[in-house]
């Protein structure tokens, strides 16, 4: 907040506003009021006492623009810190301006009444960002056409040469979509964790919702289950030991969890007392440990074609038929858990953040029946500890429950990858995927948008599951028409960081 000198002009100090934000200078003629904010990035929530503004002195507020905010201007001498949205009582005016990044606009409160008028106009809060991604494709574009010129070259030049080369390709080619998605998902990944370069619309939704950011773990822990037959058939080929396959899941599984506990420690500190115990790797450890081993022991020997051909068409269902009851069965225990299980001053099935909420009716209730089990089992010191807009205690967005929809999840790409081992022609890859991509996508958007289970990536919700699972496959089938069947594109830049972490995981093989 910046004090002001003059009402006819702006002061505000733009060189400390960041991305997505804009200064509101703040003037009243009238007696003194108070400034109460709220953001739809709250939802359900009331709003916030903000400041005082002073009769004939003038002041700025800084307001985040990523999404609408509702402004509220109350005469009251003495107002609540929360005034719920449903009160009206001493409300002078309301108004929900629309805000620009780096703009700053002047807010007027004359005779009972608001108006707002913009003093510096804001910038697009993209261009920079549609800048630095449009040289990256002219310099992906320059390279592939480089590239194509030196193949020309090589097929009129060195043909001999060119033809040995070809005599020397393995007969059986990898599939570079899954090297390429695979690292899509981890330099993304990488590019959100650490902060999306200042643009909050590409990190991670509040609560209810999806954002890009969102997309991305999901997709790294379904292209891990895609990679799972794939690594477990070749192990089979060398007529590896049951017990050493076994024995490596185990070892993987444990050292994946370890290594998360251990990372934890970078925030908290190595104290026992308030450690969190669950993270990302330690999902990927979970998850993989169950999935890997569902699969193993309940797997088909051996890919064999069926003489029907009503059957060849879901081979892969048949294939996986196990499996399924047992995923099934854990997505139906996942659902009576959160549904059927009384928390304590809680709403019964209750999937909301609590906190400011609903008008904090229900402030300790974040997460309902996941957040309840977490502090139950867990306790909330070895909790995820950070502050949010709904003001609400500890939850873990990788907590217990959401490990089972989670490890539903990585079975659903390890379909996938059973689809690709099934069926050797191009077609019927896409067909299949892209065909499972919209039974998944439209069964998710049904269950957010009746609200029966809204999509939300902290509870880590089974239509979350539906929808990302629905993008990922998509972006898998796009990955390979481009790369692998068409061969427009080489995966690149993201190809390598994709290999380089497979050939990590079959070298623990």
């Amino acid at each position: 907040m910046h004090d002001m000198e003059a009402t006819d002009e702006w002061f505000c100090d733009q060189e400390t506003l960041r991305y997505d934000e804009a200064c509101v200078n703040l003037h009243t003629d009238d007696s003194n009021a108070w400034l109460y904010l709220l953001s739809n990035d709250c939802a359900l929530c009331p709003y916030t006492r903000i400041k005082q503004i002073v009769a004939d002195s003038s002041s700025s507020v800084t307001i985040d623009t990523v999404r609408p905010t509702s402004i509220r201007i109350l005469d009251a001498k003495d107002p609540s810190e929360f005034i719920s949205a449903t009160n009206t009582s001493d409300v002078i005016c309301e108004l929900t301006p629309n805000l620009g990044q780096f703009g700053v606009y002047e807010l007027s409160v004359q005779n009972r009444s608001c108006s707002i008028r913009v003093l510096n106009g804001p910038t697009y809060p993209y261009t920079e960002l549609f800048v630095i991604f449009g040289v990256l494709i002219l310099v992906l574009l320059a390279l592939s056409g480089l590239k194509s010129l030196w193949r020309v070259y090589k097929k009129k030049c060195m043909k001999r040469q060119a033809d040995d080369a070809v005599s020397k390709q393995p007969s059986k080619r990898r599939v570079k979509a899954i090297d390429t998605v695979r690292g899509a998902s981890t330099l993304l990944m990488i590019f959100v964790n650490d902060g999306s370069g200042g643009y909050r619309n590409l990190g991670h939704a509040t609560w209810n919702g999806l954002l890009p950011g969102d997309l991305l773990f999901p997709c790294f822990i379904w292209i891990m289950g895609v990679c799972i037959p794939i690594a477990m058939s070749s192990q089979i080929k060398r007529m590896t030991p049951k017990r050493v396959i076994l024995y490596g899941i185990v070892k993987r599984s444990v050292l994946l969890f370890l290594i998360g506990l251990s990372l934890n420690t970078v925030s908290t500190g190595p104290q026992l007392e308030t450690i969190r115990i669950f993270g990302v790797l330690q999902r990927f450890g979970v998850t993989y440990f169950v999935v890997a081993l569902t699969y193993f022991c309940l797997m088909s020997r051996r890919f064999s074609k069926s003489q029907s051909a009503m059957l060849r068409e879901v081979q892969d269902f048949l294939l996986l038929l196990p499996q399924w009851c047992v995923m099934l069965s854990i997505v139906a225990v996942h659902c009576v858990v959160t549904f059927c299980l009384n928390v304590p001053g809680c709403p019964t099935g209750y999937l909301g953040p609590g906190g400011l909420h609903d008008d904090a009716q229900y402030f300790d209730c974040v997460g309902g029946a996941a957040g309840y089990i977490d502090r139950l089992i867990l306790k909330e010191a070895h909790l995820h500890h950070s502050a949010t807009v709904y003001k609400s205690g500890p939850y873990d967005p990788e907590g217990i429950l959401g490990t089972l929809t989670s490890t539903f999840h990585v079975f659903l790409g390890l379909h996938a990858g059973i689809i690709m081992m099934s069926y050797k022609d191009w077609k019927e890859r896409v067909i299949r995927w892209l065909a499972w991509a919209a039974f998944f996508g439209c069964l998710g958007c049904t269950l957010h948008f009746t609200n029966v289970i809204p999509v939300n990536k902290k509870l880590w919700s089974l239509s979350f599951v539906f929808v990302t699972t629905s993008f990922s496959l998509a972006f898998l089938s796009a990955c390979y028409l481009l790369v692998d069947v068409i061969k427009v594109w080489n995966g690149g830049p993201f190809r390598i960081p994709g290999t380089l972490h497979f050939h990590a995981i079959m070298q623990r093989n």
